[in-house]
């Protein structure tokens, strides 16, 4: 049966060292992580590794054939993970950490698969100060999906609702849980960055006029 942790946060929204450590530590051990971005909660496992990411599917009841888009926790690690071109790293600058996932190129780094999709990758860095932290300690990338069962409503976060995911067995399952974190209903604008331009393959709180007049 899997424990849920609830974590706590500090009033600038960090986690203690040690506690930030415990949990990066879990991720890099293959285990998973709830933790809170501006447009709602996401299931966390590192990136890297494809059987950790493969339990975030099972959890979610996620066909495989649908890969995830990450987290990172900074403009460098996103630039180490993924091909930023020009316009790309405008975009990413003016407009996170917040709701925007960009796909681009990915850099060679990261599995051919789960998280991947004919040579790209969907990222993004999200606005909450302990989940940077978290991803930042973790020193890769972080599955950047909502919590939710495939094909539903992101869900809020209620421990009661939490057992109904699949956890794969999983013993323990950090949760860091902040009422203030959801600051957009909607998921991130999507944008994918064509080389010759840019297309925004899904609406959400960066309009199309605010990335028009960044990338020019």
């Amino acid at each position: 049966m899997t424990t849920f942790e609830a974590l706590t946060h500090s009033p600038a929204k960090l986690l203690s060292f040690g506690a930030a450590a415990r949990v990066a530590d879990h991720l890099r051990r293959g285990g998973l992580a709830v933790l809170p971005t501006e447009t709602g909660y996401m299931v966390a496992a590192m990136a890297t590794d494809e059987r950790a990411v493969e339990k975030v599917f099972r959890a979610k009841g996620r066909s495989l054939d649908n890969p995830m888009h990450v987290a990172c926790g900074s403009l460098r690690m996103a630039h180490e993970f993924a091909r930023l071109d020009e316009v790309a790293d405008r975009l990413v600058r003016a407009f996170t950490p917040g709701p925007l996932t960009v796909v681009v190129p990915q850099s060679g780094r990261l599995p051919d698969r789960l998280v991947t999709l004919n040579g790209t990758v969907g990222v993004r860095v999200p606005d909450h100060p302990a989940t940077l932290q978290v991803v930042d300690l973790l020193g890769a990338p972080v599955t950047a999906t909502s919590l939710n069962r495939s094909g539903e409503e992101s869900a809020p976060l209620d421990f009661n609702f939490l057992p109904e995911l699949d956890w794969s067995g999983e013993e323990v399952v950090p949760v860091l849980e902040d009422k203030t974190s959801i600051t957009h209903s909607k998921a991130s604008t999507l944008v994918r960055l064509t080389g010759d331009g840019f297309e925004v393959l899904r609406q959400g709180p960066v309009t199309l006029e605010e990335i028009e007049a960044v990338a020019g």
